[in-house]
């Protein structure tokens, strides 16, 4: 065969196998689940110990409050946390190089759903029931130097604010603060870490766990429980309601809308920035108005939220509560109106003006799903 005819075969067949290749039919690749174990190394050794551990304000050692534990109030401002510090007092039989980690669990209240417009949640689907008892986050402590840790615990906790900790059973200030003790040794030392509380995390109780753990992986442990306070508060984005030109015996609506704009005129809007949930309350005068064969000449009305059914009010001493509580963080339009069956004509003007007072009350939490 000559060169020729050979350069005609090898050309036909790559045509042929790149026609197979270009046609041929494309495999399916399928993910596979491949499970996977392990067995922890309890290691050798004593396990570590948690002497005390506290939670405190960003100083260390004051609280809102001087009962047992700690206390703190929220700040009640949009989107401003609390900051706090979370402390222990940590020892190792086998020598306090042995530890490698201290961490700080928190837990939400348990039993109380955090609601669907927290914004810590705003990257997960949004439904009630988060919260109820689930961890926050864990954080690491950081180590303090023998002087900085006896002079917080053994001084400004101890004198001026001593039922704050919680110890574990054997342990009390004189046996960690004396003058031979673990303290002043290093074989003990003091643990903090700063951690955020929102402004709309949920009032109660929140479960604090403390876990030292050493190079070996074994774990000592203690949890106490500090109360977040609750704070009813809310704030709006107008400083007038213009009801404009009124006609009467007629039912007129003033919207509000969800469009934040501080201080706006008219479009009114109220947002949660306690840490409960609130029910608005309303109360207006009389404008001028007033009555006739005792009865009042104006009736109001407000709602929050477009869904709500309108309440009625009339001037009087008396907020009255609106429908439809806000939850943690949420924010909602208020729509007010006016009726007015009579104007007196001994007011000499067309003009009406008054005063609308705003207050609120806290409602419960919403609950988690037993479901």
């Amino acid at each position: 065969m000559n060169n020729k005819k050979i350069k005609s075969l090898c050309a036909s067949f790559l045509i042929f196998s790149l026609s197979l290749t270009v046609f041929a039919p494309i495999s399916q690749i399928q993910a596979t689940t491949i499970g996977t174990s392990l067995t922890r190394d309890e290691g050798s050794g004593a396990n570590p110990i948690v002497k005390a551990k506290w939670e405190a304000n960003v100083d260390r050692y004051t609280d809102a409050i001087s009962t047992a534990g700690a206390q703190f109030d929220p700040t009640g401002i949009y989107q401003d946390n609390k900051t706090i510090s979370i402390c222990a007092i940590v020892t190792d039989p086998d020598g306090l190089s042995d530890i490698n980690n201290v961490y700080a669990d928190v837990y939400y209240p348990e039993g109380i759903a955090v609601g669907e417009h927290h914004v810590k949640l705003s990257d997960q689907d949004g439904s009630t029931g988060a919260g109820c008892g689930l961890l926050m986050q864990e954080d690491s402590l950081a180590r303090l130097s023998k002087s900085e840790g006896y002079d917080l615990f053994c001084d400004s906790v101890r004198n001026q604010n001593n039922n704050l900790p919680t110890f574990s059973t054997g342990y009390d200030y004189d046996e960690i603060c004396a003058a031979d003790g673990e303290l002043m040794k290093e074989t003990a030392a003091v643990y903090c870490a700063e951690k955020d509380l929102s402004y709309e995390d949920p009032s109660g109780d929140y479960r604090t766990l403390i876990l030292a753990q050493d190079k070996a992986g074994k774990d000592g442990t203690l949890d106490n429980y500090f109360t977040y306070r609750a704070m009813t508060a809310f704030e709006t984005d107008f400083s007038m309601i213009n009801y404009g030109t009124v006609k009467l015996n007629t039912h007129k609506i003033i919207n509000g809308d969800l469009t934040w704009n501080a201080m706006d005129q008219g479009n009114a809007s109220v947002r949660n920035v306690g840490n409960t949930r609130l029910i608005m309350k309303v109360q207006q005068d009389d404008m001028g108005l007033g009555k006739t064969d005792g009865s009042w000449n104006v009736r109001y009305d407000g709602r929050v939220g477009s869904d709500a059914t309108f309440v009625n009010y009339f001037p009087d001493a008396s907020a009255k509560a609106l429908n439809d509580p806000l939850d943690l963080s949420e924010m909602n339009e208020m729509d007010f109106s006016i009726d007015i069956f009579k104007f007196p004509p001994e007011h000499g003007s067309d003009s009406y003006a008054g005063n609308m007072t705003l207050s609120a009350v806290k409602t419960d939490h919403l609950c988690c799903s037993t479901s």
